[in-house]
């Protein structure tokens, strides 16, 4: 089972780097599962399956969600690096968060989302 965290917030003013996460419970890991466009991932060049490794310089498989999440919300315009990996290629990236979105919940039905 995979625990997906949302990334997201209820004050105007708070940052988010955009990007939905997803950590798996075994090991810790944390991959974007999506990086919807024009949000702080997406203009770093993120894309979903990237796995992060490291937030500001920690280690984000020793992070719970509620650390990760206080680790990449925060100001907007303030400043976040992340450390990627993508396939066999390790990418060392600096965002800006952007003003987190609210995000409208969808229904998934036998015909599938709304």
């Amino acid at each position: 089972m995979t625990l997906a965290v949302v990334l997201c917030a209820c004050a105007a003013q708070h940052g988010t780097i955009g990007a939905v996460i997803a950590q798996e419970p075994d090991t810790g890991r944390l991959f974007l599962r999506d990086v919807p466009p024009g949000l702080a991932a997406a203009r770093a060049g993120l894309k979903s399956g990237d796995e992060i490794l490291l937030i500001d310089g920690v280690d984000a498989r020793a992070m719970d969600s509620k650390q990760i999440h206080g680790m990449l919300s925060g100001e907007v315009d303030d400043q976040v690096k992340l450390t990627v990996v993508r396939g066999d290629q390790v990418l060392r990236v600096t965002l800006k968060r952007t003003e987190a979105q609210k995000l409208r919940p969808t229904r998934t039905g036998p015909e599938g989302p709304s």
